[in-house]
């Protein structure tokens, strides 16, 4: 049965044994007690999954579940079906939290009434740095509650960024499998809809309470592989047609949103050595690209570096590709 005052902070786990006890002990150290720890052992190979074990005899708070690798939407969906919580938290492995992060959190929506509470982003840090956080609630600013539409438009223009870790949520909004297994960007695809189940979200302004790993091996950050292209398209497609069904007047910043997304996949494949796969996924990004440049362009609402790119792109697609591959050997415009 759940528990109305329990969390369930969800950790997916894979490959990730160098962190792994960083995270566990950021989230045993919590000042809110009442939790429990879903460790999702998701077919890790490098001795993360009976580090999970070790770890969880260290806790009696904690549960491991250990499942073949399915990626990052089928491990949070594993650890959401077996929560006993009426509220749900997702810590991404190879991060850590702050000790105030999960209360802060709860009494944002408690205090406010709403089922959803967010911090607007992480602070990263570059691995092997360390990444300060604050230690009690003294300098944390209360929450605001702020309508659905007003979070979407933060969202779709990046001011509030779509990941589904620095959240806290209801579990009815989730729903069941919330997150989109076999493609990348699944916090993209799915918070979102979340956010649509919901009149208002609390929003906390700070980000010294999750600490965000920057890994030049993390999923977003490796070679550009097909599902890449392939998930930009689809997640774009949806999203685009879903803002603009509900929130009409969201239209350009949900143009701005899905031309990012697809620039920034565009700019991974290497301009030459490249098959005939990753060509096709070009031309449908260009497509995609072309569609949305010039309402992006002529948005003064949107991020400067998405009206920079798209200025680009207006100016055809060698000038726009070349662009791309400056950005990309720089590591600009991610």
């Amino acid at each position: 049965m759940a528990n109305s005052n329990l969390v369930s902070v969800i950790v997916p786990v894979y490959n990730v044994k160098p962190y792994l006890r960083e995270c566990f002990d950021s989230i045993c150290r919590q000042s809110y007690r009442n939790i429990e720890i879903i460790l999702v052992d998701d077919g890790s190979t490098d001795g993360s999954g009976e580090l999970c074990d070790v770890l969880a005899a260290s806790d009696d708070r904690t549960t491991v579940l250990h499942k073949e690798n399915g990626g990052l939407s089928d491990a949070r969906n594993a650890g959401l079906r077996i929560a006993q919580g009426d509220w749900i938290s997702f810590v991404d492995s190879d991060d850590y939290i702050s000790p105030v992060f999960i209360e802060v959190l709860f009494n944002a929506c408690r205090d406010t009434g709403c089922q959803i509470s967010a911090v607007p982003f992480g602070k990263p840090f570059n691995d092997g740095d360390a990444c300060p956080l604050v230690e009690s609630l003294d300098p944390v600013a209360p929450a605001k509650a702020l309508p659905s539409p007003d979070v979407q438009r933060l969202m779709l223009y990046q001011t509030l960024d779509t990941g589904a870790q620095w959240r806290l949520y209801a579990k009815a909004p989730l729903g069941i499998d919330p997150f989109p297994k076999g493609l990348y960007y699944e916090d993209l695809a799915s918070v979102y809809k979340i956010i649509h189940k919901v009149d208002s979200v609390a929003v906390v302004d700070c980000r010294e309470l999750y600490a965000y790993r920057m890994r030049s091996n993390s999923i977003i950050r490796q070679e550009y592989r097909h599902i890449k292209g392939e998930s930009a398209l689809i997640i774009a497609d949806r999203l685009y047609q879903d803002i603009c069904n509900w929130y009409p007047d969201l239209s350009k910043a949900a143009a701005s949103r899905c031309f990012s997304v697809c620039r920034m996949v565009y700019a991974q494949i290497p301009m030459a050595g490249v098959s005939e796969s990753d060509l096709k996924d070009r031309d449908d990004l260009w497509n995609n690209l072309s569609t949305f440049r010039l309402p992006v362009l002529k948005d003064f609402e949107a991020r400067k570096r998405e009206r920079l790119a798209a200025f680009f792109a207006c100016c055809g697609r060698r000038i726009f590709s070349v662009f791309c591959s400056a950005c990309r050997l720089s590591g600009l415009m991610q």
